[in-house]
C-alpha cells in the first residue's frame, strides 16, 4: 500500500472536516444574521404601523378636545405626540443601514413635526381670544389634505420595507434548503474518503498479519537451520581434529624416523605439510570457539578486568620481551570470565603479532566513561581502549576486520586464522556492547570496547 496515498486521503479528510466545521459555523452565523434582519424588518413594519395608528389617535384626541373642551383629551393628545416622536426614533435606529429608509426617515421626521404643529395650531386657533382667527373648518380641511401626503409617505416607506422583507425571506429560504444539502454532500465525501482509507488500512493490516505469520515461520525455520548448522559446525570441527592429529603424528614420526633418508625437497614438503596441519588445527579450534560463543549463554559474574589482563600477560610472558606494557586502572565488568579472557587474549596477541621490529613497541590499555546517544537518548558505557604502535591497518579495510576470515591483504603473510577479531566482536555482542577500531598503516591501532555501564 502506498503510504503517501493514505496520508493524502487522511489529509484531504481532515481538510474537508475543517472546511465543514468552518462552513457550519458560517451557515449558523448567516442564519442568525438573516433571522436578525428579518426580525428588524418586522419591527420596522410595526414601527410604521405604530406611526400611522399613533397619528390617527393623536388626531382623534385633538378632535375630541375641540368638540368637548375636556382637558383629559388634550393631555392624551400630548402623550400621543411624544409617543409618535419616540416611535420615529426607533424607526431611524432600525433602518440606519438602508439609504432609502434614511431618506424616508428624514422626510417622515419633517412631516411629523409639521403635522403635530398643524394640530396644535387648530387647538390654539379654537381657544384663542384674538380678533383675527382662521375659519376653523377651513383649517381642519387644509390639514386633512396635508395629512394625506403624510400617509402616502408612510405607505411608500412600508412598501419599500415589504420588498426588502420579501427578498430577505427568499434568500433565507434558499439558504435553509441549500446548506443542509451542501453539508450532506460534504459529509458523504468525508465518509467516502474515510471508508476508502479504512479499506486500504484493513488490507494493509491483513497483509501485515500474513507477512508477520510468514516471517514468524521463516524465523522459526531460520533458528532451526542455525541450530542445525551450529551443531554441524561443532561436530564437523570436532571430528576433523582426529584425522588432523593423526596427520601431524604421522608427519612427526616420519621426520623423526626417516628424515635422514629424505632429500632437502622432501623434507621441505614434509615440513610444509606439518605447518599446514598445525594451522588447520588452530583454525578448527577457532571455529569451535566461535561456534560456542554463538550458541552458549553462560552465566555472568562481576569480573575485574585488571585480573583478567594480568592472567593474559602472564600467558604471553615469553613473547612480551621488549614490549612496554602500560595498563591503567580498569573497571569491573558484569560478564563471563572465560569470554573476557579470550577477548583480551586475542587483542593483546594481535598487538604482539603485528609489532614493528624497527621501533620500541608498547601496548597501552586505558578505561574511560563514555556517553553515546541512541535516538537522542543518552546511554553510559565503560569505554576500554587497547592501543599499540605496531603495523596498524588501512582504515578502508576496517569493516572487513570483524568478519570471519577477514584478514587484511596487507597482513596476509602474518600467521593467524583470520577469526580472532570476529570472536572479539561476538564476545562484545554477548556482553551487550560493541567494538570499533582506529588505525593507520605503520602507525599502530586502537581497539575501542564499549561495555554498558
Amino acid at each position: 500500500m502506498n503510504k503517501k496515498l493514505v496520508n493524502l486521503i487522511f489529509g484531504i479528510s481532515l481538510a474537508v472536516l475543517l472546511f465543514l466545521s468552518i462552513l457550519t459555523f458560517d451557515r449558523l452565523s448567516t442564519f442568525k444574521e438573516y433571522s436578525d434582519t428579518i426580525d428588524r424588518s418586522n419591527q420596522t413594519l410595526l414601527a410604521i404601523s405604530n406611526l400611522k395608528s399613533g397619528f390617527n389617535t393623536a388626531i382623534a384626541q385633538q378632535r375630541s378636545y375641540l368638540i368637548t373642551k375636556d382637558t383629559t383629551y388634550y393631555y392624551q393628545f400630548q402623550e400621543e405626540k411624544n409617543s409618535l416622536r419616540h416611535t420615529l426614533q426607533l424607526f431611524k435606529r432600525l433602518t440606519r443601514g438602508d439609504k432609502v429608509h434614511q431618506f424616508y426617515a428624514k422626510k417622515i421626521n419633517e412631516e411629523v413635526d409639521d403635522r403635530i404643529q398643524s394640530l396644535l395650531v387648530e387647538v390654539i386657533n379654537d381657544t384663542s381670544t384674538a380678533n383675527y382667527k382662521y375659519v376653523q373648518n377651513e383649517l381642519i380641511l387644509r390639514n386633512e389634505n396635508i395629512n394625506k401626503e403624510f400617509y402616502d409617505l408612510l405607505d411608500k416607506t412600508e412598501s419599500h420595507e415589504k420588498i426588502l422583507l420579501k427578498k430577505r425571506l427568499r434568500i433565507k429560504e434558499f439558504e435553509e434548503q441549500f446548506t443542509p444539502f451542501l453539508l450532506f454532500i460534504l459529509t458523504l465525501g468525508i465518509l467516502g474518503f474515510l471508508g476508502y482509507a479504512f479499506v486500504l488500512l484493513s488490507n494493509e493490516l491483513k497483509q501485515r498479519d500474513e507477512a508477520t505469520l510468514l516471517l514468524r515461520e521463516n524465523v522459526e525455520n531460520l533458528n532451526k537451520s542455525n541450530q542445525e548448522l551450529e551443531q554441524y559446525a561443532y561436530v564437523a570441527s570436532h571430528d576433523l581434529q582426529e584425522p588432523l592429529r593423526k596427520i601431524r603424528m604421522f608427519a612427526t614420526k616420519l621426520l623423526r624416523d626417516h628424515g635422514e633418508k629424505l632429500d632437502e625437497s622432501g623434507l621441505n614438503l614434509l615440513e610444509r605439510m606439518d605447518a599446514s596441519s598445525e594451522r588447520m588445527t588452530h583454525l578448527i579450534n577457532d571455529l569451535l570457539s566461535l561456534s560456542r560463543l554463538m550458541s552458549d549463554e553462560p552465566e555472568t559474574e562481576l569480573v575485574p578486568l585488571n585480573t583478567i589482563i594480568n592472567e593474559v600477560t602472564d600467558s604471553f610472558e615469553d613473547k612480551l620481551e621488549g614490549i612496554e606494557l602500560d595498563i591503567g586502572e580498569l573497571p569491573e565488568i558484569e560478564g563471563h570470565k572465560g569470554q573476557l579472557y579470550q577477548l583480551f587474549q586475542n587483542l593483546i596477541g594481535n598487538a604482539i603479532k603485528f609489532r614493528r621490529q624497527d621501533i620500541d613497541s608498547f601496548i597501552r590499555i586505558r578505561a574511560y566513561t563514555k556517553t553515546r546517544y541512541f535516538d537522542d537518548d543518552p546511554v553510559q558505557f565503560k569505554h576500554i581502549v587497547v592501543k599499540d604502535n605496531g603495523k596498524g591497518f588501512d582504515p578502508q579495510f576496517k569493516a572487513k576486520m570483524f568478519t570471519v576470515f577477514g584478514r587484511l591483504e596487507k597482513t596476509s603473510d602474518i600467521e593467524g586464522t583470520g577469526i580472532g577479531l570476529s570472536i572479539c566482536n561476538r564476545i562484545m555482542q554477548n556482553h551487550g556492547g560493541d567494538m570499533d577500531a582506529d588505525g593507520a598503516i605503520n602507525d599502530g591501532a586502537e581497539f575501542h570496547l564499549y561495555f554498558p555501564a
